[in-house]
């Protein structure tokens, strides 16, 4: 898929702001004068603050493309939002490109309702684009992107990302615009993916979480190759609901310095002793090239240009330095400041250090499948600061971080034993108490129910569910169903007597629907009815029954008779009744008031119809 037209698209929305030539290809490439990359940003977040933030930025660094995944409820919903309709046009009018989030559950979603999510971003929000999630990364699965990113094409929403979250195959950049390649916690080895070298970076990008500070060693090293970036310290269950504090200096950063003037950047030092206890009034020292910038005591904070500094720490009495927080023991440090940076040194003061120990603790023992479990570990002796993992106990560990708690969804039931480990600022290293864990399959339940047009309950319709072809039950409506959170599962309903099949309660009208099961869930069908009973009475003013005035039926049928008449009728046809007259008996009105004896009316429903006479 050759996606010229997306490229046009991402070319005019960034040309005015980037003042440079764009060079033709999939995608976005420009001039040596453009930021070292974009950012690509999940706002799962409901329009406010955030969004107020991310267009903050991009005023700040108008020459840094920025690219926003808006999600409303898992794809566009069921319904338009007035509030995203507002917000996503601020976003625009900043520059910013936005995108909504479709989900394609690794190709097992059908086409059809993806492209239904397509027309609904396109129709109610007008973004610019479409974010293909849960895309697969084996080969076989290209034909499926294709198609959904030519649809979107199709419909004006012309720049396309597709997130495997993981590694990928070469032969998926043919299927969207851009491939996110990692979105996992902590920073990925980037000597993992040198096989992505070759290919056009504005095609890649990066998305890692739990990353506590602005990294930025890692992303000058990242952008030399991806051309689409966003970091952030939030982390499990949900890394994408806040935006990191860095989130502007992450765009500084890509902007190269482009905003005029040398970038000043806040440095703190700070003295504690070796249980982590502030100890202030230690002696300091900056300099740079061999001259002195600023002394003092600590804690101290000083507003610095971007280049190299030594920090220098003194003595006091029986307090006696011992290392910087990254280990170091030399009293003086030497720091290249490009962003707002944090020091800490540590002292010894005449306190015996005990040996390490940790203690890990679990929020809960016993959870369901795909719920979050928080981790705490209680961490004495040794020398501070610290840092902690935990090895989960399904074959798989968490990176080493320095944060009070750690999440984890554990996915598969089963039995679990989890360990923390605990590593102090000399390297030492410690292991906790085992936890035990048991992890039981997540339900939820599915509801049925079937209603006439007017939303009356209409029971007893043959109901059946299938998974992957094969028949998972059947009942009939009202019924539910109890079943695995998370799979995916096909619904239809039957036909009975006069009632037909119509649509369901979110306007889909396929009988077989496709149900994601998240939570527990109630989907209803709506029938209309090919037959409907028009029965026309005739009452005096004083509203008694009066029997036996003719009448007459005409349109798409017709009848005569006298009142009371029942006639079975088509819905959805017209018809016209008449009312006659006879003797003193004189038509006077109908009950919606209309004078006349003629009334054209087309049912959809079981309707009556009362005539009123005077004498």
């Amino acid at each position: 898929m050759k996606k010229q037209s997306s490229i046009r698209f991402v070319a005019g929305a960034f040309a005015l702001l980037l003042l440079a030539p764009l060079m033709t290809g999939k995608g976005m490439q420009v001039a040596d004068a453009a930021p070292a990359a974009g950012i690509i940003v999940p706002l799962y977040t409901y329009p406010g603050g955030t969004w107020d933030t991310v267009v903050k930025t991009k005023n700040n660094h108008p020459a840094v493309p920025i690219v926003a995944i808006v999600n409303p409820a898992n794809g566009p919903g069921g319904s338009k939002d007035s509030n995203y309709v507002s917000g996503i046009a601020q976003l625009k009018a900043a520059g910013v490109v936005v995108i909504g989030y479709v989900s394609t559950a690794y190709t097992s979603r059908s086409l059809t309702a993806v492209k239904g999510d397509i027309d609904k971003w396109g129709s109610w929000y007008g973004v610019d684009g479409i974010f293909f999630d849960e895309q697969t990364n084996w080969a076989g699965g290209e034909s499926y992107y294709t198609q959904a990113g030519d649809y979107a094409e199709s419909k004006g929403l012309g720049f396309t990302v597709g997130n495997p979250g993981a590694d990928s195959l070469p032969s998926y950049l043919s299927t969207v615009d851009v491939v996110l390649i990692y979105e996992s916690p902590g920073l990925p080895n980037l000597s993992n993916y040198v096989s992505w070298g070759s290919s056009a970076k504005d095609q890649l990008g990066m998305i890692p979480f739990s990353v506590s500070s602005l990294p930025t060693s890692w992303l000058k090293d990242a952008t030399g190759f991806i051309g689409w970036v966003y970091v952030t310290s939030d982390g499990l269950p949900n890394p994408w609901d806040s935006l990191p504090t860095y989130f502007d200096d992450t765009a500084a950063l890509l902007d190269g310095g482009s905003t005029g003037g040398v970038p000043t950047h806040q440095l703190t030092v700070k003295s504690l002793d070796q249980t982590g206890n502030p100890i202030n009034g230690m002696w300091m020292e900056v300099k740079q090239n061999g001259a002195t910038v600023s002394t003092g005591y600590t804690p101290l904070t000083l507003t610095l240009k971007d280049g190299t500094y030594t920090v220098s720490v003194g003595n006091y009495q029986q307090i006696i330095f011992d290392h910087w927080s990254d280990g170091s023991k030399s009293s003086t440090k030497s720091i290249n400041l490009s962003s707002n940076t944090a020091l800490t040194a540590y002292y010894n003061n005449g306190v015996v250090t005990s040996p390490l120990s940790v203690k890990l603790n679990a929020g809960k023992t016993a959870a369901l499948a795909g719920t979050s479990i928080t981790f705490g570990a209680s961490i004495l002796g040794g020398t501070a600061p610290y840092t902690w993992s935990i090895n989960y106990g399904d074959g798989t560990s968490s990176p080493y971080v320095s944060a009070s708690t750690i999440s984890k969804v554990y996915n598969k039931a089963g039995t679990y034993t989890a360990v923390a480990n605990a590593r102090d600022a000399t390297g030492k290293t410690a292991t906790s108490n085992p936890v035990a864990l048991t992890i039981t399959e997540s339900t939820s339940t599915l509801t049925v129910k079937t209603v006439d047009p007017l939303g009356s309950a209409i029971n007893g319709y043959y109901t059946t569910l299938w998974q992957n072809g094969a028949l998972v039950g059947s009942a009939y409506s009202p019924t539910s169903f109890t079943l695995k959170t998370g799979q995916t599962y096909q619904l239809s309903v039957a036909d009975y007597g006069s009632y037909v099949f119509d649509h369901w309660n979110d306007g889909s009208t396929i009988r077989q629907k496709t149900v994601t099961l998240r939570e527990s869930t109630t989907v209803t069908a709506y029938y209309k009815t090919t037959k409907v009973t028009l029965t026309i009475k005739s009452v005096g003013l004083d509203n008694s029954p009066i029997t036996g005035l003719w009448t007459v039926i005409s349109g798409a049928g017709s009848m005569t008779g006298y009142t009371p008449l029942s006639y079975t009728a088509n819905s959805g046809s017209q018809y016209t009744v008449t009312m006659g007259e006879y003797q003193n008996y004189v038509f006077d009105h109908w009950e919606n008031g209309s004078t006349s004896k003629s009334r054209t009316i087309t049912p959809n429903s079981n309707t009556v119809l009362t005539a009123f006479y005077r004498q």
